[in-house]
């Protein structure tokens, strides 16, 4: 992953319409403004929203806008933008237990490229989706293009993401960011995207029953694909984000902790592990 240099932005770049931020903390409330100065950028178009650590050593997760915001060259429509980014942020990925843990090992950011769009798909589920030009975003683990498009199913993998803002929907942002920054697959049934890992999904019972790093929970149960596939997931009925979170589980399961895990241990830092685990619900702070 390229991770290139982060300079402080001189104010001379911000003249000329450039995008400002400001981090404000009020109460529990996290705000950006769209006319105050961000404290570092990457290239000429992704600045930071929250960068708590070098991002070499963190979990970079950039978001852009889909083309219905308009040219965020416009004060107005970047700042429906930043409050749509600061909502998924507080709302979204805080509010759950294992980035609640961990803030200080994911930073945010924000990209003024223009050119993106989200449109319902014409085949499958997952949506269609034009990428701005993400050159100076080749550092970030996850890309979340936000929109407002309704009736759109949103999808992730490959270090990019699909969000809707608003709506209650922003714990549909952190599932599509399990996917897309830590691999994990659905685990729900019935036309999700599956994949055999320990110690989550299995391609036979006998792997997941027989799997040592399943133990302290295991329970195999199997569904059906809408392919023919059977898996086998190994926290039996329990439902937790991959599965069927909603507005009320926000949490990862065990299972998925130990996949995340490993990513964050690979970043070199300290990693906490989350006080709980779906299916309860945990509020931060």
């Amino acid at each position: 992953m390229d991770k290139r240099r982060r300079s402080a932005v001189p104010w001379r770049r911000l003249l000329g319409g450039l995008t400002l931020l400001a981090l404000i903390l009020t109460g529990c409330d996290f705000t950006l403004s769209a006319t105050a100065t961000p404290a570092f950028s990457v290239g000429t178009t992704v600045f930071s929203a929250i960068r708590w650590r070098d991002p070499a050593s963190a979990i970079d997760v950039v978001f852009v806008a889909d083309e219905g915001y308009g040219a965020l060259t416009n004060t107005a429509n970047r700042q429906n933008f930043l409050n749509d980014v600061a909502d998924l942020i507080d709302t979204g990925f805080w509010q759950n237990a294992v980035v609640g843990a961990n803030l200080g090992l994911f930073n945010f950011w924000f990209s003024t490229a223009a050119g993106g769009d989200v449109e319902p798909p014409t085949s499958g589920i997952c949506p269609r989706v034009t990428w701005p030009n993400l050159a100076d975003a080749a550092f970030a683990e996850l890309v979340v293009i936000v929109h407002r498009e309704a009736g759109v199913r949103d999808c992730g993998g490959g270090g990019r993401a699909s969000a809707m803002a608003g709506g209650g929907r922003e714990w549909i942002a952190v599932h599509e960011s399990g996917h897309a920054a830590f691999g994990l697959p659905d685990e729900y049934c019935c036309d999700g995207g599956y994949w055999n890992i320990s110690p989550i999904l299995y391609n036979s019972q006998t792997a997941c029953t027989s799997d040592p790093a399943n133990a302290g929970w295991r329970n195999c149960r199997s569904f059906t694909a809408n392919n023919g596939t059977t898996w086998w997931r190994s926290e039996d009925n329990n439902i937790d984000l991959m599965r069927d979170a909603g507005p009320t589980v926000w949490e990862f399961g065990p299972a998925d902790w130990v996949i995340v895990r490993n990513v964050l241990t690979a970043l070199g830092a300290t990693v906490n592990a989350p006080s709980v685990f779906a299916p309860t619900n945990w509020d931060w702070p």
